[in-house]
């Protein structure tokens, strides 16, 4: 176990290779197609060498896009009666924000919001209309909520590196 400092270096770390890496085959690309395009301008006019060299890339990118969609579409899904051992299907979408809020906001206050849903949906509106109207409410805001929104991006990147 490293400090979270050292984990959060490691992310992103990452992050920047990734990164480094995308460039690099982009710029690999472009470079393939320049070469194919001088290769080209001396058996057909510029045009057709610009069409053909730019058609070839949109079709390589195109070839690379479809296989990085098959590649991280998601696994089928397990057999009926393990998945119902595991943990329960959130059948709507409003069981999965109230599961997701119920540890921000604890019970009482996600009961509340689900009874009064139309209070709270005024509410939501009404904050929004005066923050963006007020930049002292805005810079209230924000420096209340900086240390919440730390701790869960720290949180987050624990959640990252420990797998």
């Amino acid at each position: 176990m490293g400090s979270i400092k050292e984990k959060i270096i490691r992310v992103l770390s990452l992050n920047v290779v990734l990164w480094l890496l995308m460039l690099l085959v982009f710029s690999g690309l472009l470079l393939c197609t320049a070469g194919i395009y001088i290769w080209l301008a001396e058996h057909y006019t510029q045009v057709e060498a610009l069409l053909l060299s730019g058609g070839g890339l949109i079709g390589v990118v195109a070839i690379l896009l479809i296989g990085v969609m098959l590649s991280s579409r998601s696994k089928p899904a397990p057999a009926q009666g393990k998945a119902s051992e595991d943990k329960p299907v959130n059948s709507a979408p409003d069981n999965a924000i109230e599961h997701q809020l119920r540890p921000l906001l604890g019970n009482q206050a996600t009961d509340w919001a689900k009874r009064n849903s139309g209070v709270a949906i005024a509410g939501a509106l009404t904050a929004g209309v005066i923050l963006a109207a007020s930049p002292r409410a805005r810079a209230l805001i924000a420096g209340a909520a900086g240390p919440i929104f730390t701790r869960k991006a720290m949180q987050m990147f624990e959640r990252m590196t420990d797998n």
